[in-house]
């Protein structure tokens, strides 16, 4: 016992020696003319034998510290590109302080490395963060001359429908936000009229922290936009014209001078879209078979108008003020042929034919306003954001049906009108308070209420007077305030770092008819714990474990109780009693990195009660009508794996393999739901860099086949490709894109009820080819623009 405590007090004697005699090293880089810092200079330290033994990069503010010296005669050398290298002796004994701060260290310009330095890095296409995936996409060439949509399809895990819809690893429960901020433009298909060019990264995060409202179930998208940091006048102007009928052009401006950064992105364009929708339908009637066939012709024409204006204040080097306004209009101009084809037993006995014309017009507005104060404590920050949107719609939708066998006959005039007014308001603070070196406390609130009225009117023409339809006309009010409050601590200990949280957030729903003959009021507190765990085994190896708990709230879509007009045949409908979804998500993921290669293998599991699922069903007029409701519960389990390998400089190749399961539990109008399934889904993405400027990707998605307990979906699959050539010393580039270029990508589903059996084909977009222009202008070789490419 004597000797096992000798050699425990030896032991910790070495132990102290050498804890105690380690050193902290710090200081502050910066330039020697106007001390401007210096960020992501590379700050080292070596032995006598020349051999690293410590390195890091400086942060924003150009503020280095290395941890953990141990005694020893080493040199610090400082490199940073454009600038002669500094170097120093550095003695560290027993006598040196713990903490040896070197002060300012100022660089000096070496004129003959700013004329022949030339930047060749590319920034990582992803990154691993603590509690998210981090996307470049700046490299994209297929989704250059795009929408936002088609950024977001070219993003491993996130899948995007023919008709807008986005998911995440399948699941459509995903909360989309523009610069980490709900907003309207995530709002049915305003991502179709967010340009590419305007977005700078996109951040996947499938178990957010507390730090994030505890929306979408399936996890955050979050878009962060581009805004250029460079001095003096920068931009860049995009020209776009394809077939169908494409024609964008797309400008950026940024000024930089002392205090003030002024930005500026203006749009607009003129855009066609195609689609061809086939539908079967067979239904049972008193033992007598009645099928209908339907071919839907669809024109679309959207005109669009973006500005977005703003600027930042530098009062001084820890305070900063932030306003911006944002607007985007649109003018949609449809026209869409319908043809019936009605059967009994067999033998056709009649022919409808339908012309549907609708114009619709929306405005979006977005004002935002941001203060960020720094303190001398590093990291320390304190930030307040408001933001105010409003935005509205009118569409008016008209209705011809004729019938032409077996006699030519005017069957039907109808027309719809649907108005939507909306405001949304939040503010919010947040305050990131650091605890000694690796530790920090975050804490927040936020207030946001959103208010919309939304209207339905629908009339028929009778005799030489149009008509209202009862029950069609309708008029909703829809008041949500959520209060939300979090706090969290994350620290750094070796190499295991962790964040833990909990948000609390009270929400209170109010919507009712203008009659008043509708009212219902849902009020509900709930905590939403997190917790992210990260091991870094070393540089090259990295685990993840992730827990959150989150939220899918129903919209104001998904509980109106009133029918909404589809087409003669079909008509939707909200559910006022839906609950809102909770789910509880857990992920564990690896990453592995290497020369060449990256290798990111993930699984992850979820329970939700309260799934929502839709249910169609045919009344009794054959009419059919689309409703949802809540399931009593939802299991998922899945697997991913995400790949990248660059075999050779000019070529690289990024592979995602997603797998999950399901199974679901519930009754609806007095059938059971109980279904399980799984399905899968692939993508290959493939970069070359070629001779004389030119670059090719390439990337084919497949989706397998999705089923439910009403609904089966057929696997999809569909090639999007890109070509572009560099031209006037990389300032300017053309851009040649092709997306669905073999017309594959419709969707087919069957649905079926008691007594009927639905087959349909949706093809919303076809094959589309682009041609694009783009030109960079500007202060592009500045020291600064420099200091943004090594970024």
């Amino acid at each position: 016992m004597k000797n096992k405590t000798l050699l425990l007090s030896i032991v910790f004697l070495c132990y102290s020696f050498v804890v105690f005699a380690q050193k902290n090293v710090e200081g502050k880089v910066v330039e020697s003319k106007g001390e401007t810092p210096l960020p992501f200079a590379s700050v080292i330290i070596k032995d006598a034998q020349n051999t690293i033994v410590e390195g890091v990069i400086t942060t924003e503010n150009g503020v280095f510290k290395i941890t953990d010296i141990k005694n020893g005669v080493f040199t610090l050398e400082v490199q940073y590109t454009g600038f002669s290298k500094y170097s120093i002796p550095l003695s560290i004994t027993d006598t040196t302080q713990k903490r040896l701060d070197l002060g300012i260290i100022q660089m000096n310009e070496d004129p003959t490395q700013l004329e022949e330095v030339v930047i060749t890095g590319e920034q990582a296409q992803v990154s691993l963060r603590l509690d998210k995936k981090v996307f470049n996409v700046s490299k994209d060439l297929i989704s250059q001359a795009g929408a936002a949509t088609d950024v977001l399809d070219n993003i491993p895990s996130v899948t995007v429908s023919p008709s807008g819809g986005i998911s995440l690893r399948g699941n459509s429960n995903v909360n989309i936000l523009i610069n980490g901020r709900r907003s309207g433009l995530t709002e049915a298909q305003a991502l179709e009229q967010l340009p590419a060019d305007t977005i700078d990264r996109v951040e996947v995060i499938t178990n957010p922290s507390a730090r994030y409202d505890a929306a979408g179930a399936a996890g955050i998208i979050n878009i962060v936009l581009k805004k250029n940091k460079a001095n003096g006048i920068n931009g860049q102007v995009r020209l776009v014209s394809g077939t169908p009928d494409d024609y964008r052009a797309i400008g950026s401006l940024n000024y930089k001078a002392n205090k003030f950064n002024v930005f500026a992105n203006l749009g607009i364009r003129y855009t066609d879209y195609e689609g061809l929708y086939t539908r079967n339908q067979e239904t049972q009637n008193n033992g007598i078979t009645n099928i209908l066939n339907q071919r839907q012709n669809e024109d679309r024409h959207d005109d669009g108008r973006l500005i977005y204006l703003g600027a930042d204040y530098y009062l001084n080097d820890k305070n900063t003020f932030t306003i911006a306004f944002y607007r985007n209009e649109t003018k949609d101009t449809d026209k869409t042929d319908y043809v019936y084809d009605y059967f009994t037993e067999n033998l056709r006995d009649s022919t409808l034919v339908t012309i549907g014309n609708s114009r619709e017009k929306r405005n979006y507005n977005q004002f935002e306003f941001n203060y960020t104060k720094t303190f001398a404590k590093e990291r320390q920050k304190l930030t307040f954001d408001i933001q105010y949107d409003f935005w509205e719609s009118t569409k008016r939708w008209k209705i011809d049906i004729d019938k032409i066998l077996p006699e030519i006959t005017s069957i039907l005039d109808q027309r719809t009108t649907t108005t939507n007014d909306n405001n949304d308001f939040a503010a919010q603070i947040d305050f990131i308070n650091p605890i000694k070196e690796k530790k920090q406390f975050e804490t927040g609130v936020k207030y946001e209420t959103r208010t919309v009225s939304n209207s339905f009117f629908a009339e028929e023409l009778i005799d030489t007077n149009f008509v209202s339809i009862d029950p069609l006309d309708n008029s909703i009010d829809y008041d949500e305030q959520i209060f939300g409050t979090y706090a969290q601590f994350g620290n750094t200990s070796g190499k295991l770092s962790y964040l833990g949280g909990v948000r609390m957030e009270y929400t209170r729903v109010n919507i009712e008819d203008e009659n008043s003959a509708f009212s219902q009021t849902y009020d509900y507190n709930r905590f939403f714990p997190s917790v992210n765990l990260k091991y870094a085994f070393n540089e090259e190896n990295t685990l993840q474990l992730n827990y959150s708990k989150r939220i899918n709230r129903p919209r104001l879509w998904q509980l109106n109780p009133f029918f909404e007009l589809i087409d003669f045949n079909r008509q939707s409908q909200g559910n006022p009693d839906l609950r809102p979804v909770f789910t509880d998500g857990i992920e564990l993921s690896f990453l592995k990195t290497g020369k060449g290669f990256s290798i990111n293998p993930s699984i992850y599991f979820s329970n939700s009660e309260n799934t929502i699922q839709r249910l169609t069903v045919q009344n009794e007029e054959s009419i059919f009508v689309s409703t949802l409701f809540n399931l009593d519960s939802e299991t998922r389990y899945g697997f991913e794996f995400v790949a990248s390998y660059s075999p050779f400089k000019r070529l690289k190749m990024n592979g995602e393999f997603n797998y999950f399961a399901f199974e679901e539990k519930g009754m609806a109008a007095s059938r059971s739901f109980d279904f399980s399934d799984d399905t899968w889904f692939s993508s290959l993405d493939v970069r070359a860099t070629l001779p004389e400027g030119f670059r090719l990707q390439g990337r084919f998605l497949h989706e397998g086949q999705r089923n439910n307990a009403q609904t089966k979906t057929k696997s999809i699959s569909y090639l999007n490709l890109g070509l572009s050539k560099s031209l006037f010393n990389k300032r300017a580039s053309v851009v040649l894109n092709v997306s669905n270029a073999f017309n594959t990508r419709k969707t087919r589903e069957t649905i079926s009820g008691n007594d009927f059996t639905v087959n349909r084909v949706l093809n919303r977009n076809a094959a589309r080819w682009t041609l694009s222009f783009s030109y960079k202008f500007g202060n592009a070789q500045n020291r600064n623009a420099k200091r943004s490419n090594r970024n």
